[in-house]
């Protein structure tokens, strides 16, 4: 079991509803065995369907490839106590030319004004020196305390944040 998906099951009680952005195989057959409600947005088709949660079909935008910006804020559910950001794949070869100047998990923060700003956000991945590292930073600076795990990073809101 990934460390994220660990920590979330044994810190949140079984009534949080979440949002998942990126689900998969792990991630969202560990959580529907765990929470009562579950919210997971996906662009691959492949990923949809096979657990209990309430998937939302979302193509990702071929320059950002990120979620396509309005299709996700028409189809963000309202309803979430945490967040979790898995997804979409990629932005792990900065290296790549063919990746380069896409945005990939930081279109999150192009996403952020529909966000909910009063819940807790996990971004996966941290440990990657690239675009998961950058949200984290964007979240700081928009108010969160964050805490770094063993690949994941958890951002807590300030009391504040509304």
């Amino acid at each position: 079991m990934s460390s994220y998906i660990k920590h979330v099951i044994e810190n949140f009680s079984k009534e949080t509803i979440i949002l998942e952005i990126g689900a998969g195989h792990r991630s969202t057959k560990q959580f529907s065995e765990h929470f009562d409600k579950i919210y997971s947005i996906e662009h691959n088709e492949r990923f949809i369907g096979h657990y209990s949660s309430n998937y939302i079909h979302v193509e990702l935008d071929d320059q950002t490839k990120w979620y396509d910006i309005d299709t996700f804020r028409e189809k963000l559910p309202k309803d979430y106590d945490l967040l979790i950001l898995d997804g979409p794949p990629g932005g792990y070869r900065p290296n790549d030319r063919s990746v380069v100047g896409k945005k990939f998990r930081y279109g999150f923060c192009d996403s952020f004004p529909d966000i909910k700003k009063d819940i807790t956000i996990i971004v996966d991945d941290t440990h990657r020196p690239w675009k998961e590292l950058e949200v984290v930073e964007f979240l700081k600076d928009n108010g969160y305390k964050t805490e770094t795990k063993e690949g994941f990073t958890i951002c807590i809101p300030k009391k504040d944040n509304k």
